[in-house]
């Protein structure tokens, strides 16, 4: 059975859920347990991070990452989905924009801001997902709530007239609804036209495993790009172990980082989680204090090897 981190630099137009059928039918099928760390609409590319074996533990610390997407914005009109899959929620005529009337609006969509996610979308209303009440007919109860956008960079316009915007940002954040909310704040109606997503942490397109579930890859070819969980400690504030400390955490008893080797602060804020890299097991835990001391309390341990 395979276990680690496999980064797939999805295309165009897959769902992300038949990225993960056909990587595990190609990896062993139901022996084999695959999963996703987040998923990407279908109509955009790029970054798709899949976890194998008791890898898919880690699916909330890997989601914990930050992002950063290519994001290519139409003016004009606003759409049922906020992108340009949906129904147009007027007449389809693109519209200029003004580039400092433009600058002058991104500030104000930077930093942890409240934003209402689209009707289209996975978010859960009274049990239910969004997506599935708008397409039965209902007006799903969307709430704002709080994203974290780290930066937005304006790029120019593209060929069509498109703003092109680079935007670095936190898990929850909806790129379509930034473009409609965008398009509000300038005095017309915008929507997604494109979408691609350079990176989940450490994580990056450029690097990874291109992928169409139409044509899948190989296992040979699939096996080849599967990372030890290790990897994921950069990303986190972690410590190396030796033998005892690991012993210990693998036993789910906590351990005083005093005993252990610091070994990078990450970029996840430590109150997310902690990381501890023994020779056998990646361990995610909480940092605690005990007795005036901090301890690391475990709460999954990983084994680091691909294969078991």
């Amino acid at each position: 059975m395979y276990n680690g981190i496999l980064v797939l630099d999805k295309i165009y137009g897959a769902p992300s859920r038949g990225c993960v059928t056909a990587v595990s039918k190609a990896l062993g099928g139901r022996k084999q347990k695959i999963g996703h760390a987040g998923t990407l609409d279908t109509s955009a590319s790029g970054t798709l991070v899949l976890l194998a074996g008791s890898a898919t533990r880690l699916s909330e610390a890997v989601m914990n990452l930050p992002k950063s997407y290519l994001a290519r914005v139409t003016f004009g009109w606003e759409t049922s989905t906020d992108d340009a899959t949906g129904e147009p929620l007027s007449e389809p005529a693109p519209a200029a924009y003004d580039e400092p009337a433009l600058l002058g609006a991104l500030p104000a969509f930077q930093g942890v801001r409240l934003q209402t996610p689209p009707r289209v979308s996975a978010v859960k209303v009274d049990g239910a997902r969004a997506h599935k009440l708008a397409r039965s007919g209902r007006e799903p109860d969307i709430r704002p709530r709080p994203v974290n956008v780290t930066s937005i960079r304006y790029l120019g316009r593209d060929e069509t007239g498109a703003a092109r915007l680079l935007v670095r940002c936190h898990r929850g954040t909806y790129v379509r609804s930034l473009a409609r909310d965008l398009g509000r704040a300038l005095g017309a109606g915008a929507h997604l036209s494109g979408l691609r997503r350079l990176n989940v942490g450490c994580y990056r397109a450029e690097e990874a495993l291109p992928y169409n579930p139409q044509a899948p890859a190989s296992e040979a070819e699939l096996a080849a790009r599967i990372q030890s969980v290790e990897s994921l400690a950069s990303q986190y504030y972690s410590y190396d172990a030796n033998a005892f400390c690991e012993k210990r955490l693998s036993n789910g008893l906590g351990v005083y980082v005093s005993f252990m080797r610091f070994r990078n602060p990450g970029v996840v804020p430590v109150d997310e989680g902690v990381m501890v890299v023994g020779r056998e097991h990646l361990c995610l835990g909480a940092l605690r204090v005990e007795n005036g001391r901090a301890v690391i309390c475990p709460q999954a341990n990983i084994p680091t090897a691909v294969r078991l």
